[in-house]
């Protein structure tokens, strides 16, 4: 049983704006306290607690001792996850306080003193503690810096931790706060980032990881799980896309975002209820799209990198540079901010939780959409060599809503793990083929609407490697064929 279940929301603010969050009106009235205080985090060598889902710290607050042990559980800015806390002598790790968390299954207790402090931070910390829609909520402040494996970065969060009431107050509040201060969900706790320090992972690329559903889920459920990992997914690559321009990066911000909006389509029956849905539905189309002149420049020059002439590559360097600019416009502007945080208050707490089919089970809702998909992706395949470019890329819409779909729902599927696998494999090889297709077509007009000259305009289309790309994708598609709808 855990000592107690901490429900709280991360969130990310520039430094510049930390003066405006402290006279923001809603913290008017509310008195301020600000102390000093240093965390260290502890593991084995081989990280086994942080594989097993749990943290380990010491935390130091004037001259007291408090040994936390955390158990896994967040999103994108709300973390509900249960947690074991106890008061200890000193900075040592305490060996009977451990003993009373399930962390101790991982790690014996009379063998704690082989961890190792891996993470280290320092952060001044104002609290204001605030009655909000009913419920009590303390709102954090922390300033300061996490090191890990030699590498140290600066830390700038606010937390709102429910203290008592419902979690729709954290949301509610953190919406105003965000109306007068620039703030981004937080998805990392600290542990995670200074562990992705310590291991050299924090300025990595990050790819789209297993979304924990279950049988024992509703449809509500499953659906929040899924926004939850499309916008941690999308978050832990946003700073890269911002500050470094990483080609792989915003692919892979834009695969987020692809794989949110095929979400809303897979659990249409049960989330368009009110007024919300279609809103932000027609936001993160928006938003998506935003990305795109970046993306199609960046294939555009990876495919033909040594065919650009100097002039062509003034050209094509410029426009990418003019679409990097809009595309960290758009990250820095108030309506993404919002939407960001529109979308965590609306699966959260939107009307749509309360429709029967959002109560529903999710393993019954899943069946019915996975034939529904496949239907149209195996309707769509037959004859595909004779489809023209528009038609080719109505299949690959179709193909890629299948595909996150399948990768969405995988763990209803554990039974049928290695049918599922070589099924989401052949879809994958099948939107490659496509996608290669369409980047042929995209690269055409690019050269029109760029005005390139040289080898690139002159060069005529190639109806071999056009043809190769069909073969392939109906290859992958007999492939499906012979696999068939392994959820049933």
């Amino acid at each position: 049983m855990a000592d107690g279940h901490e429900v709280e929301l991360k969130l990310e603010l520039d430094p510049k704006d930390a003066g405006d969050l402290r006279c923001h009106p809603l913290l008017a009235g509310a008195a301020a306290s600000t102390r000093a205080q240093s965390s260290t985090y502890f593991d084995t060598k081989k990280k086994a607690l942080r594989k097993a889902g749990y943290s380990l710290r010491v935390r130091r607050l004037d001259g007291c001792f408090i040994q936390t042990v955390k158990q896994a559980g967040g999103g994108a800015g709300l973390f509900s996850r249960p947690e074991w806390e106890r008061s200890i002598p000193s900075e040592c790790l305490d060996a009977e306080a451990f003993a009373a968390t399930p962390a101790a299954e991982i790690v014996a207790p009379d063998r704690i003193g082989k961890l190792v402090a891996v993470v280290e931070s320092r952060v001044d910390r104002t609290i204001w503690r605030i009655d909000h829609q009913e419920s009590e909520v303390e709102l954090v402040l922390d300033q300061g810096i996490i090191r890990g494996g030699g590498e140290e970065r600066a830390l700038h969060e606010v937390e709102i931790e429910l203290k008592r009431g419902a979690p729709q107050a954290l949301l509610d509040l953190a919406r105003q706060l965000g109306e007068r201060v620039p703030l981004r969900l937080g998805v990392l706790s600290k542990a995670e980032r200074g562990f992705a320090l310590a291991d050299g992972s924090f300025d990595r690329v990050s790819k789209a990881g297993p979304v924990e559903i279950g049988t024992e889920m509703n449809v509500a459920e499953g659906f929040a799980a899924i926004v939850h990992a499309c916008l941690r997914h999308f978050r832990l690559n946003e700073r890269l896309v911002a500050e470094r321009r990483q080609p792989e990066a915003l692919h892979q911000a834009r695969v987020a975002m692809r794989r949110l909006r095929s979400s809303f389509s897979l659990f249409r029956p049960a989330i368009r209820h009110g007024k919300d849905f279609g809103r932000l539905r027609e936001e993160l189309r928006w938003f998506t799209s935003a990305l795109g002149d970046a993306r199609n420049l960046d294939v555009f020059l990876a495919r033909n990198r040594d065919q650009v002439s100097e002039a062509d590559c003034e050209a094509l360097s410029a426009a990418r540079e003019s679409a990097y600019d809009r595309v960290i416009e758009t990250l820095e502007s108030q309506r993404f901010r919002d939407l960001m945080l529109a979308l965590v208050v609306w699966v959260e707490g939107g009307g749509w939780r309360g429709h029967r089919k959002a109560r529903a089970p999710l393993a019954k809702f899943a069946e019915k959409r996975l034939d529904k998909l496949w239907r149209k992706v195996r309707d769509g395949g037959h004859g595909l060599g004779g489809l023209g470019e528009e038609q080719r890329h109505r299949l690959r819409i179709h193909i890629k809503k299948l595909r996150y779909a399948v990768e969405f729902l995988a763990l209803l599927y554990r039974p049928a793990a290695l049918a599922q696998k070589r099924f989401a494999g052949a879809l994958e090889g099948m939107q490659e083929s496509l996608g290669h297709l369409n980047d042929i077509a995209t690269a055409r007009a690019l050269v029109e609407w760029l005005g390139l000259s040289g080898a690139l305009a002159e060069r005529p289309a190639n109806p071999d490697e056009e043809r190769r790309h069909l073969a392939e994708a109906e290859s992958r598609f007999a492939g499906l064929g012979r696999i068939g709808p392994f959820w049933r």
